[in-house]
């Protein structure tokens, strides 16, 4: 089987894939004329008649952006990743912070790394991996005293706990654990992203709206941060604050389809259906899957 430049990937046909039982509710998204990388197993071969799994495929996938983020079919890639973990780039991006704060910054760099290439695009990631970086030249010069590992992992389970609270919806014991992980750590600007989204989902526009500042003041300011407080501020009626922070993002990564979409939303709320349209329309031509643009639309025009 022909392969790339990463010996550990390997093309198979979309219809090999679609065999195994990993890959039964792929029909829909698999294109059977493009081939998807496929990462080999340690020191291994792989046939068609081998174990293959879903994270094989995904990985394979991640590993080519990452080398070849203008490959050909580098738009299908990303879909049919997006499409199988809509919320990766937070999950693996809190996967490389941790990994970080434990120590394991090869790890974490090539995972942000990975990402890179699945959003090329994102200043989030840019400002992670920064930060990576210097954790990992702060290390280089000065080792760890013995009696602060403690408070570090307490520190890293805080922040975990907080982070799979607020995500499965437990929001009051998620803003505990993030508010006493800002009490020792009140300098991490992605502790405050994180105990805004909480306050946001629990409504708290007003709050929330305050901490997303601060978060950007400690060094959040981009573009999951901008969204966010657009969001709160659409909330609380300020739309012409809204539009701005918006408009910012929309200026750093121009074909974030979740702040285009945003854009369209506020213009429906700011009476501008035409607009609106434009905004729904133009997501479509980036993603022509993307379910609420679509729903919304729909509702716009009828």
């Amino acid at each position: 089987m022909p392969k790339t430049t990463e010996s550990r990937v390997v093309f198979l046909q979309a219809s090999d894939l679609l065999s195994h039982s990993a890959f039964r509710e792929y029909g829909a998204v698999l294109d059977a004329a493009i081939p998807i990388p496929v990462e080999l197993p340690a020191g291994g071969e792989l046939s068609v008649n081998a174990d293959i799994s879903e994270e094989m495929a995904l990985s394979g996938m991640l590993r080519l952006l990452a080398m070849e983020p203008d490959h050909q079919n580098a738009a299908y890639y990303r879909h049919c990743v997006l499409s199988a973990r809509p919320n990766i780039l937070d999950e693996l991006t809190y996967a490389a912070m941790m990994k970080a704060e434990n120590g394991d910054f090869n790890l974490a760099i090539e995972t942000l790394d990975a990402l890179k290439g699945l959003f090329p695009y994102s200043t989030e990631l840019l400002a992670c991996k920064n930060a990576v970086l210097k954790k990992k030249e702060a290390a280089k010069r000065q080792k760890n005293a013995p009696q602060a590992l403690p408070a570090t992992l307490e520190a890293n389970a805080l922040f975990a706990q907080a982070y799979h609270s607020i995500n499965n919806g437990d929001i009051d014991e998620g803003l505990l654990a993030i508010r006493a992980f800002l009490e020792k750590n009140p300098h991490v600007w992605n502790a405050w992203f994180l105990l805004g989204w909480g306050l946001r989902k629990a409504a708290r526009y007003e709050e929330a709206e305050t901490v997303f500042r601060t978060a950007m003041e400690k060094g959040g300011a981009n573009v999951d941060t901008r969204n966010e407080l657009a969001i709160c501020l659409m909330e609380k009626g300020d739309l012409k604050g809204a539009r701005k922070e918006l408009e910012a993002a929309l200026h750093t990564e121009p074909e974030n389809v979740k702040i285009i979409s945003n854009l369209g939303v506020l213009a429906l709320k700011m009476g501008d259906k035409t607009q609106a349209v434009g905004f729904f329309r133009a997501v479509l031509e980036i993603d022509p899957n993307d379910a609420i643009a679509k729903s919304t639309l729909n509702s716009a025009t009828c």
